[in-house]
């Protein structure tokens, strides 16, 4: 194989990589966006779980990290929110940005 012809095949393994690894991290950093409106049914430390008004929606669980402390703390069971926010990679909790009292 000669230089030039081994260079090409180089050059071309390294861009193949490179593409490989872009569209890698761009698929494993998306979030989805969610809204979720709903009732308290506890707060503690940075965690917030709330029933979905929608029928049939299991509990989900908030994490608080991201928020305003000022929009959850004075927040209690029973009452009625509207969280904004992202499910991470893990798919786990939402990860609250913005939380109404509603």
């Amino acid at each position: 194989m000669s230089r030039r012809t081994f260079g090409k095949a180089l050059a071309a393994a390294v861009v193949a990589a490179a593409c490989m690894l872009a569209l890698r991290v761009d698929v494993g950093s998306a979030q989805v966006g969610v809204v979720i409106a709903g009732r308290v049914l506890w707060v503690a430390g940075q965690t917030m779980v709330v029933a979905p008004y929608a029928s049939g929606t299991a509990p989900v669980r908030i994490d608080l990290s991201q928020a305003s402390q000022d929009e959850y703390m004075r927040l209690t069971t029973g009452d009625s929110v509207t969280v904004m926010g992202i499910i991470p990679a893990e798919g786990d909790r939402v990860m609250a940005t913005s939380i109404r009292d509603d």
